[in-house]
């Protein structure tokens, strides 16, 4: 009986920290980024000796893709100001974006030594912990966030994925439900929802509405086959 998604249950769950990351980390590679380029480098040629110019175009070859620009821009910045910490943050996604968690890290908390009220880092560094399987500090990094965006989207979700690779089960709950109260429409929340309140808790009816709802909002759902088989299993026939 669907054992095979109970085995994937964590792996369907981490699916949605994946979308969370390319959501967040997705950026549009076309004539925006290319405007963004142009205005910032035009920008510096009239203010070559500040770094507010130089952060953002960093943050513009950042969002084209282009790492290496990103970097070297973003150390010119701080070069002439070392007290910046949105060019901090940018290094921070950088080194994300390299696979080099560590230096990620400290980066992050650079930035946030210089500026507590740069936020979006903690919302990065959440992401940044839990790639690197420091999760108590991931959960922290949401919860701070969360603090000052409560209704951000997506947030709840990763944070839920956080507590699933703890197997926090009566946590995610909270946290998907939260989740699901800022974005009614979040299918892989639903869908998350429905199979830990089948698998962990064998509340049959919480578990159907669910799923349920997943199927209805995303023709794409992953595993859709197989949730709607397990549907019919818990006694109900979607179309």
């Amino acid at each position: 009986m669907t054992r095979n998604l109970k085995q994937n249950l964590l792996e369907i769950i981490i699916f949605g920290l994946v979308t969370g990351l390319l959501a967040a980390g997705t950026y549009s590679r076309n004539r925006l980024w290319n405007d963004e380029v142009e205005l910032w480098t035009d920008s510096i040629k009239k203010s070559p000796n500040k770094a507010r110019p130089y952060v953002n175009l960093g943050f513009a070859y950042l969002n084209s893709g282009d790492y290496q620009k990103a970097f070297d821009i973003t150390q010119k910045a701080i070069q002439i100001d070392p007290k910046f910490a949105t060019a901090y943050y940018n290094l921070c996604v950088i080194y994300q974006k390299r696979g080099d968690l560590d230096r990620a890290i400290r980066m992050g908390q650079k930035s946030l030594e210089i500026d507590p009220t740069v936020m979006i880092v903690h919302y990065t560094m959440g992401g940044v912990y839990f790639e690197n399987q420091q999760y108590e500090r991931a959960e922290e990094a949401y919860k701070a966030f969360i603090k000052t965006y409560p209704y951000f989207p997506e947030v709840h979700n990763l944070l839920a994925v956080v507590y699933a690779a703890q197997k926090r089960f009566d946590k995610v709950i909270e946290a998907l439900e939260e989740e699901i109260r800022v974005n009614p429409y979040h299918s892989l929340a639903h869908l998350n929802l429905g199979q830990i309140y089948w698998y962990e808790f064998k509340n049959r009816e919480k578990a159907l509405r669910h799923l349920k709802i997943a199927l209805i909002i995303d023709p794409f759902l992953p595993d859709r086959v197989k949730i709607k088989r397990l549907v019919q299993q818990l006694g109900d026939s979607p179309s």
